[in-house]
């Protein structure tokens, strides 16, 4: 999980009701009538008995989601029905949940007049959204029932999310001057513990998959802290001027991090958890369309960045063995201003700008191929795609 400065309105706060489900009906029918032409206890019944995924672009119900398939390669995605060229005349937003094959399962709904809150975090057990309504005001959405309740933390607290690795509890962190303070809530807003007090000009902090530990930026560089409230060590950076900030946990034993040097260019740092020496994995950037890395994938034996452009837009590059890199074209998404969301295999996760400036869609990429696979295709009038919790990865750099 982390909390840091938004790279631009409603990139990472943390991003149409159309019930179908006749769809799901009619794919339980047609499993009906195969079994009943095969034995009964053959493994062909029961594959064909088995609940179906929604195809690409079909939308059903919250009742027809096959909760137990749910895993890698799902995505809750918050989708706004507003004018992306006059935001302020509000349309209705929908919670979806998106298959791997693109169907959407529509599990929540604000109505146009209502502001919606925003997406930030999905529990690790799959049950619960959590999203802002203000800095320390919370709403859980139940998903399979769509049942909602109000969390208040207190009056100074910022959520960050839910805990790892189930979202059994909640994060939050309050700045008090020069101080951030880390604690974790019950879903009640009722305080458990505070985890860490450190002096920072900012709340970044990323969470070991299994919940033991966490990773927190501080005005000397990054701390490595217990679960149970105690710091475990600091770890070296390599002069952050501007600071750094955890990204993702790059493998168990290291984290990627973000440290902007007196260039006021970000660089990738991969920070070992042992306290030893960070090694650089983006070079200084000093020209051409690159004005800073700010995430980093290996897929395929390539390094994919995503990187800063011009006028706050961002793109894919490709970095080579020499350190320069090549800007990686989405052929669908003209507008080149693509945020990487998550990796999976082969391919990356990427909500982009399809339309008109905040009109967004969102795709699985291939850079390496340039194949595509469009689950939401938002017509370029539409805002469209607002956030996006993929299910818990450790390629994911936001949750």
């Amino acid at each position: 999980m982390i909390a840091r400065p938004n790279l631009r309105p409603g990139w990472f706060r943390r991003t149409a009701v159309i019930p179908a489900l006749t769809i799901g009906l009619l794919a339980a029918s047609s499993a009906t009538v195969l079994a009943a032409v095969r034995p009964a206890g053959s493994a062909a019944a029961r594959t064909a008995a088995a609940p179906a995924l929604l195809g690409a672009g079909q939308v059903g119900s919250r009742l027809a989601v096959p909760w137990k398939k749910v895993g890698p390669g799902w995505e809750l995605v918050q989708y706004s029905a507003s004018t992306a060229a006059e935001p302020s005349k509000a349309g209705p937003h929908t919670l979806y949940l998106v298959d791997p094959e693109g169907g959407r399962y529509k599990l929540y709904s604000w109505a146009a007049k209502k502001i919606a809150p925003g997406l930030l975090a999905w529990s690790g057990d799959k049950t619960r959204a959590l999203l802002g309504i203000s800095s320390n005001e919370l709403e859980q959405i139940t998903l399979a029932s769509g049942k909602t309740s109000i969390i208040s933390l207190p009056a100074s607290a910022q959520a960050i999310g839910y805990t790892r690795p189930d979202g059994t509890s909640l994060l939050a962190a309050t700045v008090t001057g020069p101080y951030v303070k880390v604690a974790r809530y019950t879903q009640q807003g009722v305080l458990e513990r505070q985890l860490a007090k450190v002096r920072s000009n900012g709340a970044a902090v990323v969470e070991s998959p299994d919940g033991t530990e966490l990773v927190i930026a501080t005005s000397a560089g990054l701390e490595l802290v217990s679960n149970a409230g105690h710091v475990i060590r600091s770890l070296p950076v390599h002069g952050p001027a501007f600071g750094c900030y955890p990204n993702r946990y790059w493998n168990s034993g290291t984290v990627l991090a973000v440290c902007t040097p007196s260039s006021a260019r970000p660089r990738l740092w991969l920070v070992p958890l042992s306290g030893r020496a960070p090694s650089a994995l983006t070079p200084p950037r000093t020209s051409g369309p690159d004005l800073g890395d700010i995430g980093g994938w290996k897929l395929g034996g390539g390094l994919y960045l995503q990187a800063l452009g011009g006028c706050g837009a961002v793109f894919i590059a490709r970095q080579h063995a020499n350190g320069s890199i090549s800007v990686v074209n989405v052929p669908g998404a003209p507008a080149d201003d693509n945020h990487i969301i998550s990796a999976l295999g082969s391919r990356l996760l990427v909500q982009a700008e399809t339309g008109c400036i905040g009109s967004n869609s969102l795709l699985w990429f291939n850079p390496a191929t340039h194949a595509e696979q469009w689950l939401i295709r938002t017509p370029h009038t539409v805002q469209g795609v607002q956030a996006v919790i993929p299910y818990y990865s450790r390629e994911n750099p936001n949750y």
